[in-house]
């Protein structure tokens, strides 16, 4: 590895392990906690807004870069004050995604107006260039210009991806570690000699960094939630790693293949009942592992594991076999889920 890349890692990761304690302090003198209930996991209060440590360890870096070498951030021939275009449409919607966070962690906020915040942080980045040209076929080989299609594909994508981590956002660490590999194994791609993409991969070493830095106090027993706002902005920018400079969508959804699968069967179920899809319960992959007996950190240490030996096969292999291996599993996924049906339909019947 670059030791310049390495360098920025390790420097958003310090900021970040020094600002958390500072944000959950501020928190907790200003009553922003998450308080236990019926559906939470944890048993005690927990402050919020930790994702703020993380956004602005991620900025700070960010501006410190703009500041020494401009070019090293460079996706596109366009410049806006000196900043190239795509990194301005991303940076403008981390502002809205912050707003939108922070106030809903502080105050609550209504799903449409906060689901109205995805979207205006997604068309800002596709306004300011960040498309999709392409997609690869994995069955014909042949690649799908998309056209006019990318101004509808992208800001669906990157809506998907914020909500699924969202979603994720469950057990102490699990969406901070899935952040994480997500980003590292995407570094690892942009720096592929085939790819090519320095830019991505110092904004990916840059987010693995502030996450790393983070998941000291929010691993279990967690002390500050990441909230709202930074599970939401971990999304956005994974979205955006996985189409800026090129695609990088097959990998990122299979490595966020399990949260992915499991957001859809979470929305076909709550519709098939009649449920407001944002409706909140405790039926996602991880709580039903906890229901199973097992404790947050063997849940959430098999799913780091199940993101991680996916997104491995997603860095070495071509879209034919990352196809094969998307398949592989959704059927891991359903027949984990067959068994924890059964056992759930066998407590029922003692």
């Amino acid at each position: 590895m670059d030791i310049s890349y390495l360098g920025y890692g390790i420097g958003a990761a310090i900021i970040s392990f020094f600002l958390t304690p500072l944000v959950r302090n501020f928190a907790v003198a200003h009553t922003i906690i998450d308080h236990p209930n019926a559906r939470k996991i944890h048993t005690k209060p927990i402050a919020r807004l930790g994702g703020v440590a993380v956004i602005v360890s991620f900025c700070a870096i960010i501006a410190f870069v703009l500041i020494t070498q401009p070019q090293s951030l460079r996706f596109s021939d366009v410049v806006l004050f000196g900043i190239d275009a795509n990194l301005v449409g991303v940076l403008l919607g981390i502002v809205i995604l912050c707003i939108v966070g922070v106030i809903d962690d502080v105050k609550g906020m209504s799903p449409w107006i906060k689901l109205a915040g995805h979207f205006g942080a997604a068309l800002l980045v596709v306004v300011f260039g960040v498309k999709i040209w392409w997609l690869h076929n994995p069955i014909t080989g042949i690649d799908i210009t998309l056209g006019g299609w990318t101004y509808i594909i992208v800001p669906l994508w990157i809506v998907l991806i914020i909500n699924v981590v969202n979603w994720l956002d469950g057990v102490d660490g699990l969406a901070t570690g899935v952040g994480v590999i997500a980003s590292v194994i995407l570094f690892f791609l942009a720096r592929d000699p085939e790819v090519n993409q320095p830019a991505t991969a110092l904004l990916a070493i840059i987010l693995a960094g502030a996450l790393v830095g983070f998941l000291p106090y929010n691993f279990n027993p967690a002390t500050i939630f990441l909230g709202d706002v930074g599970s939401m902005f971990i999304g956005f920018i994974l979205a955006i790693f996985a189409i800026i400079s090129g695609g990088k969508f097959a990998t990122a959804a299979l490595v966020l293949g399990f949260p992915i699968l499991d957001a859809l069967w979470v929305v076909i179920r709550r519709i098939i009942r009649g449920q407001p899809i944002w409706h909140a319960d405790r039926r996602h992959l991880h709580h039903r592992l906890l229901d199973a007996g097992l404790s947050q950190r063997s849940v959430v240490m098999g799913l780091w594991a199940l993101s991680a030996l996916f997104g491995s096969i997603a860095l070495y292999s071509r879209t034919h076999t990352k196809f094969i291996s998307w398949l592989v599993l959704v059927a891991l996924m359903g027949i984990v889920g067959l068994l924890l049906v059964v056992r759930e339909v066998k407590q029922k019947n003692v």
